[in-house]
């Protein structure tokens, strides 16, 4: 192959290479969906498929708290207590913010800031 062949091939490869990204680590926020103003506490969990990670939590609502385990990788189950309100819940470290849909966030138990356990009907989490 000559020089000139060879310069061209490595041109064509050069741009192709820098389109090419893998997984990025970061943050994706779960979001509470609720028609209720007076919810004080939920237990929450959010799976990852079995090729991504669930690194870490943090509370995403102003004034909560966070009491979190995570039995595995690919697991978290968490208890966020507070003045809960629609939006912003918790912010969870995964191992590719670019594949959303490969975590799902799921509601165990809701309960009021009078302590009265809810039914989850009526609520819903998103993940971003």
């Amino acid at each position: 192959m000559t020089r000139a062949l060879r310069a061209l091939a490595l041109l064509g490869v050069v741009p192709l290479l820098a389109t090419c990204s893998g997984p990025t680590a970061g943050d994706l926020t779960v979001s509470l969906v609720t028609l209720n103003s007076d919810d004080g506490a939920i237990v929450v969990r959010v799976t990852a498929s079995q090729s991504q990670e669930i690194t870490g939590a943090v509370v995403a609502c102003t004034g909560c708290r966070i009491f979190a385990e995570q039995p595995s990788s690919t697991e978290l189950r968490a208890v966020v207590t507070g003045n809960l309100a629609a939006g912003p819940l918790v912010r969870i470290s995964v191992s590719d913010t670019g594949a959303p849909k490969d975590y799902t966030a799921q509601i165990v138990q809701v309960a009021s800031r009078s302590y009265q356990v809810r039914s989850t009907s009526g609520y819903a989490l998103a993940i971003q």
